[in-house]
């Protein structure tokens, strides 16, 4: 075999070594997420979720509301126009957000996180999108296949059969009104 072969053959077997199958690990999701709010003040369960943390809130749909809920608190609000146009919700589910109180991996600073409201491994394995429960301690539970995932670390699951970390989404708090998650 000539030297364009070995090139050929090598270029061949780099290219088949970058390819990734769908199971690979990404810390963010590859699912398209986009919501903007700008009343975050006015939202209690999602003010202290952004500031506090190990403190969460959810974020769904209700019937022309919005609904945020923490544990120990709820805030709906009204869908208007304006809103419905300007901060539509794109996701699976719904949105978990709040202030992990472990810090990531090469930070020392504690970040903001947010991931889909839907149980990543029920909505991979059968497109089922069970909502998940909040938990005491920054956990979230998915009552259809018994995980308990740990929102202060990744969305990693830390009970229950193994698998797939929460569908994890890029967002943003300007630390007075506006948050953004998009991904």
């Amino acid at each position: 075999m000539g030297r364009r072969g070995i090139i050929a053959t090598m270029a061949a077997l780099l290219m088949m070594c970058g390819c990734s199958s769908d199971d690979a690990y990404n810390v963010y999701s590859r699912y398209r997420a986009s919501f903007a709010y700008s009343s975050v003040m006015t939202a209690a369960p999602l003010k202290n979720a952004l500031t506090g943390p190990g403190e969460f809130c959810t974020i769904s749909l209700g019937v022309n509301t919005l609904v945020f809920q923490s544990l120990t608190a709820s805030h709906t609000e009204d869908i208007t126009a304006d809103m419905m146009y300007y901060q539509k919700i794109i996701c699976i589910s719904g949105f978990i957000v709040g202030m992990a109180n472990i810090p990531e991996m090469n930070t020392d600073w504690l970040g903001i996180v947010s991931f889909d409201l839907a149980c990543s491994n029920c909505y991979h394995d059968n497109s089922i999108k069970p909502n998940l429960q909040l938990k005491e301690g920054g956990f979230a539970y998915c009552s259809r296949c018994k995980r308990k995932y740990s929102l202060n670390n990744q969305g990693i699951v830390v009970e229950g059969k193994s698998g797939r970390p929460l569908e994890r989404y890029h967002v943003s708090y300007d630390g007075s009104n506006r948050m953004v998650i998009t991904n």
